[in-house]
């Protein structure tokens, strides 16, 4: 028994032996291995480590691009500098911050602003310190990028705008704001803090199509983020994602038309809006004075904007759209179509006017204080008679025209969903017990009648409803996207003509007898309008001006010796041909210094209707020569 338990432990001691001889063996060929990794070959692994970082460079998406009818780019895009911060990389975020501000003269407090608005992001992201560098600081950062680790230059396609970009049109793009980035990101969007979204216009109405989507692409880099081909060269080829491209939109514009509308309306501050009455097409649209996008994309200072706000012309404010006018005498077509179908007039009725009109011991004038005589329908609108519709307009009472008014488009928006539309306003009883608490005095329905007072129709408005009585009853829906088209060619989206409604309830009789008369305004030598006659075609329009305070404050004055603030607005609305028309037109010149419907409004509109035949001759001319002579008949 005791020689077989010596015998075990012989076993036992020995295998005790063999472990202790294999663990130290081990752990000498671990330490020699260390020393060898650390000591030996550290320098060299080191330098293997700092060139094995990988970097992750986005790709930005450019936008898509927009065309107008014919082809011509509206807007485009062109590459942009911008300075970027990859957190991974940096070593000291102060030194880096001071050299930088050194370097651009920029204070670091405007970095420390950008890298806090970026927090949470996962570093290896590119922040974005500052946009559109120029070639001179593109230098100096790369002249310098020795000494600043994790700074690096992107370049990004962005918005080129040209002179004459159709600013309030097209709109802007600025940077994505807290709320934005939440809603957008809810409905499925891709946004980062400091990305570029549309604020306005066709940018912000059609941001789900415009915008691309972002690529990537990774890089090694060494521990200063210079890049190095250590993988490439062994054969290992980092994956890349490209950019897609924001789909294209084509625009009802046609953007030679627009650059002579903008021509015509130089030195002016308003709106003029021309749409084919046929369809609801726009053809060009001008709000003046405009203001220039460059400032958004460029990051707008503080000193800027604040200029930009206290212009008293508002440059930021779409006067196509929210530009909210008094129709002046462009008023007088509805309340003429609203006594015609109340039976209140007829072609031939006439009044008297002696140059006022007395009403309850209250005397209104006539803008002719001579007097018209004798005046029927059509003589009232061509010489834009004010007694005539202040006798026409009381019969009616103020619902009545109101009426007619909202039958045409006002008082609504036209749904043209573009920046901030406003209905106009088109006063009756009720809105004025809703508004100010008291009845509606028949003392007010002159003014009404005329358009002053409380009535109030945007630019766009006053074309629609001029396109509405050249087509004798269709009222159109006004757009500006024809079609959205995607990066392979394919539509995506054909936005069709929306006929809103067939209006009914005006006879097709009384929409000539009202045209006869806006015929006459034009063609005719002694109309008011006849400075907007075109050669070769018919016009058709009325004149008006809008009184901004009471004609007391200006009596006896010319628009010249008043203050501008309390110069009149000149309006003037029309279509052509007088029948089936192409074009109608609406031009509202605020405070102008000429004064008159007439000698300011009516010139622009001839300008812009003759330009419109003209090229409509020309491409014509060009469609016929490039479908060239017919083929010679081959000999049998």
């Amino acid at each position: 028994m005791r020689r077989i338990f010596q015998a075990e432990r012989r076993i036992v001691e020995s295998r005790f032996l063999w472990v202790n001889l294999a663990f130290i063996a081990v752990t000498a060929l671990l330490l020699i291995r260390l020393w060898y990794v650390q000591i030996y070959k550290g320098d060299v692994y080191k330098r293997i480590a700092e060139t094995n970082r990988i970097q992750y460079i986005e790709l930005a998406a450019p936008r898509g691009l927009i065309f107008d009818r014919h082809g011509q780019v509206v807007l485009g895009n062109r590459p942009y500098f911008d300075l970027v911060l990859v957190p991974q990389f940096v070593r000291d975020t102060q030194t880096t911050f001071k050299i930088l501000g050194r370097l651009l003269h920029i204070p670091v407090s405007a970095f420390e602003r950008r890298l806090w608005m970026s927090r949470g992001q996962p570093k290896y992201l590119p922040i974005n310190l500052k946009r559109n560098l120029s070639l001179h600081e593109v230098a100096t950062i790369e002249s310098n990028k020795i000494f600043l680790p994790g700074v690096d230059i992107s370049v990004a396609p962005r918005r080129d705008y040209k002179v004459d970009t159709p600013s309030h049109m097209v709109g802007h793009l600025g940077e994505i704001g807290k709320r934005e980035l939440i809603a957008n990101n809810k409905d499925g969007g891709n946004y980062r803090a400091g990305d570029l979204v549309g604020k306005q216009g066709l940018e912000a109405r059609w941001e789900k199509y415009l915008r691309g989507k972002r690529g990537h692409r990774l890089i090694q880099v060494d521990a200063f983020g210079r890049q190095v081909e250590g993988l490439s060269r062994s054969g290992i080829n980092l994956p890349l994602v490209p950019a897609q491209a924001g789909s294209d939109l084509v625009l009802t514009l046609d953007m030679e038309l627009q650059r002579v509308t903008r021509e015509a309306f130089r030195g002016k501050n308003g709106a003029v809006v021309a749409i084919n009455p046929q369809n609801g097409e726009i053809l060009s649209m001008v709000s003046e004075p405009g203001y220039d996008p460059n400032l958004y994309q460029g990051g707008l200072t503080e000193d800027m904007y604040r200029s930009l706000v206290a212009n008293p012309f508002k440059p930021f404010l779409d006067k196509t759209t929210g530009g909210v006018y008094m129709p002046g005498s462009t008023y007088k077509a509805v309340v003429a179509l609203a006594g015609l179908e109340e039976g209140i007039i007829n072609a031939n009725t006439t009044f008297h006017c002696p140059g006022h009109y007395t009403l309850g011991g209250q005397t209104y004038h006539c803008w002719e204080h001579g007097g018209h005589g004798n005046v029927n329908l059509r003589r009232a609108l061509m010489k834009s008679c004010d007694v005539y519709f202040y006798n026409v307009g009381v019969e009616l009472g103020v619902d009545r025209i109101a009426k007619y008014a909202q039958i045409l488009g006002l008082g609504q928006k036209t749904g043209l969903l573009l920046n901030f539309e406003q209905p106009g306003l088109i006063p009756t009883t009720a809105w004025k017990k809703l508004t100010f608490r008291l009845p509606w005095s028949t003392g007010e329905t002159p003014s009404v009648a005329i358009g002053q007072g409380a009535d109030g129709v945007t630019p766009l408005q006053l074309a629609s409803l001029f396109a509405t009585i050249g087509n004798e009853g269709s009222l159109w829906r006004p757009y500006l996207v024809k079609r959205v088209i995607n990066t392979i060619g394919e539509t995506v989206m054909l936005q069709e003509p929306e006929l809103v409604r067939r209006i009914d309830k005006i006879k097709a009789e009384s929409f000539k007898q009202v045209k006869e008369g806006l015929i006459a305004v034009v063609m005719d030598k002694e109309g008011t309008g006849k400075n907007a006659a075109v050669p070769g075609v018919t016009v058709a329009g009325k004149t008006g001006s809008a009184q901004v305070v009471g004609l007391s404050k200006n009596l006896g004055k010319t628009q010249r010796d008043v203050s501008m603030n309390w110069r009149e607005h000149a309006l003037f609305a029309a279509f052509s041909p007088a029948d089936n028309p192409e074009i109608a037109i609406a031009v509202v010149s605020e405070h102008d210094k000429v004064s008159g419907g007439g000698r300011s409004a009516a010139p622009i509109a001839g300008k812009i209707i003759a330009a419109f035949w003209e090229l409509k001759k020309q491409r014509q001319t060009v469609v016929s020569k490039s479908d060239g002579p017919p083929p010679a008949a081959q000999p049998q």
